[in-house]
């Protein structure tokens, strides 16, 4: 009676934490999903920014590199 009340306990146990596991799961893919085109963005910024970074001064002028940039978003 022991070892079949062991294993029933054992059983449940694995699905409740299989279960936990694959919420945590779902829910850091959900964060990621939400946030994929910002970080998309950013990371392409990034690489912009250290490209013309290492530019030599020579090749950098007002025409290829304004002073200001303009940025417009849509709010919904």
């Amino acid at each position: 009676m022991y070892w079949i009340l062991w294993t029933i306990t054992l059983i449940i146990t694995n699905i409740v934490f299989l279960n936990f596991i694959i919420a945590e799961a779902s829910e850091s893919y959900a964060k990621v999903k939400e946030t994929l085109e910002e970080s998309k963005a950013k990371e392409k910024a990034d690489m912009i920014n250290e490209s013309e970074f290492m530019l030599p001064k020579s090749l950098i002028n007002k025409e290829r590199f304004p002073r200001y940039l303009i940025a417009r978003s849509v709010v919904e």
